[in-house]
């Protein structure tokens, strides 16, 4: 099923407010996250910052990887990174001190994400590596992709994975086993799964929605113009960033796309919400922080109704007035 992008949806409307743009890293942002009142980003510059989401003030940079830093999550107060020089790194957020180092994968670490005490890691190695948070230790090496893994993402006891062999793969946690092979024409770029969902993003520029029990796509998103590099999923709306230099917001049930988000100057290689707020990173070096409103299209269309019928009564009277004299 593919939805043409450009139809609005009368369910949910839009209303963007001015971003706030923060400046500091020297190259290339390619994940952020979010804390708290806290943004956490990793960029080729090799470092992490941690940025107040009020202020947009710089309130710490995290030194200590060798190349750059692909991904970024946390648990608790604990930051984990992923980089290109084939580690993990486990930060304390308040001391800024790297606690841990994990070594073990052979390529770029693209991808992390954490659940409980555990840390899912993919890489350019092919393969998917579960670590204990504690001890550093690695439980399970999960083997089956046949090239780069791009994104993973956990929920419950299930790891879902995208790679550029053409396929999602959904994994059991505790097994190490893969349940599933959801098999697609082009690199899967990102993951995030919500409830039964997988939504992805594609090489080819597209979003598509897969339902995990059934390992049928349900929906192909088509509207941006280059490849999409992350995907978040937020109540109904799915967010997603590309290389075309923007953000999409799309209905999730209608799949339809509701707002395109302009301003970045390059790829935007990460997205993510909290509450009323979208924050993506960039090519262009910038994190943006874009107030977002959500509200029914029914309640606007009623509105106008309104305006609409007390224009014409104040019209009315004016007219009334101008022929009696009242």
């Amino acid at each position: 099923m593919t939805d043409e992008p450009n139809d609005r949806n009368l369910d949910q409307q839009i209303k963007l407010g001015s971003p706030k743009i923060l400046k500091g890293h020297d190259a290339e942002i390619w994940d952020v996250c979010i804390r708290d009142n806290q943004i956490i980003s990793g960029s080729d510059d090799y470092t992490i910052r941690i940025w107040d989401i009020n202020t947009g003030n710089c309130l710490k940079v995290l030194e200590g990887h060798t190349y750059g830093v692909s991904s970024v999550c946390f648990r608790d107060n604990l930051i984990i990174s992923g980089s290109d020089d084939n580690t993990i790194k486990i930060w304390d957020i308040n001391s800024s001190i790297c606690l841990k180092t994990l070594e073990g994968h052979t390529d770029s670490v693209n991808s992390v994400c954490v659940r409980d005490n555990i840390i899912i890691s993919g890489s350019y190695d092919n393969t998917i590596r579960v670590w204990d948070i504690n001890s550093g230790l690695c439980l399970k090496i999960l083997k089956g992709h046949k090239s780069l893994v791009n994104s993973v993402f956990v929920q419950d006891n299930l790891i879902i994975s995208g790679s550029n062999d053409y396929t999602i793969r959904v994994w059991d946690i505790t097994s190490g086993l893969c349940l599933k092979i959801l098999e697609g024409d082009i690199f899967v770029y990102s993951v995030f799964v919500k409830n039964n969902l997988i939504i992805s993003g594609y090489r080819d520029n597209t979003i598509r929605i897969w339902d995990i029990t059934t390992d049928k796509c349900l929906k192909t998103l088509i509207g941006h113009t280059n490849w999409v590099n992350s995907v978040f999923v937020k109540d109904n709306l799915i967010i997603s960033s590309s290389a075309d230099y923007t953000i999409r917001i799309w209905d999730m049930t209608s799949g339809v796309c509701i707002e395109t988000l302009k301003g970045h100057t390059d790829s935007v290689m990460s997205v993510c919400v909290e509450d009323n707020l979208i924050i993506s990173g960039s090519d262009d070096k910038t994190i943006r922080i874009t107030p977002i409103s959500i509200f029914p299209g029914e309640l606007s269309v009623f509105q106008s109704v309104i305006n609409s019928y007390w224009l014409a009564r104040n019209l009315e009277r004016e007219i009334l007035g101008y022929f009696t004299g009242i």
